[in-house]
């Protein structure tokens, strides 16, 4: 559970850690730049695009069968029993 949901953070989180290093760099240059509006903004675009693409790859490189019948959620003998594809059967 939480290996899935740091691969969904962690691409949201890289475009601000990697404009954090970029910020602490310039300042020791000199620079008297900071976080801003628009700097916020886009870091939060890039990674939301980020996140998306991890979800999408994600998705696609699952080893779940495509074809066959879902089976949902159920309760058998008081313990929950997760969903689950059964594939279809080859005549």
């Amino acid at each position: 559970m939480i290996r899935g949901f740091l691969f969904h953070l962690i691409p949201l989180l890289i475009p601000f850690v990697v404009y954090a290093i970029y910020l602490y760099f310039a300042k020791k240059a000199g620079s008297d730049k900071t976080w801003q509006g628009k700097s916020i903004a886009v870091s939060t675009l890039i990674g939301l695009f980020l996140m998306a693409l991890s979800m999408i790859g994600l998705g696609l490189s699952r080893d779940e069968p495509v074809e066959g019948t879902y089976v949902p959620p159920r309760f058998e003998n008081g313990k929950l029993i997760g969903a689950e594809i059964i594939p279809n059967k080859k005549d």
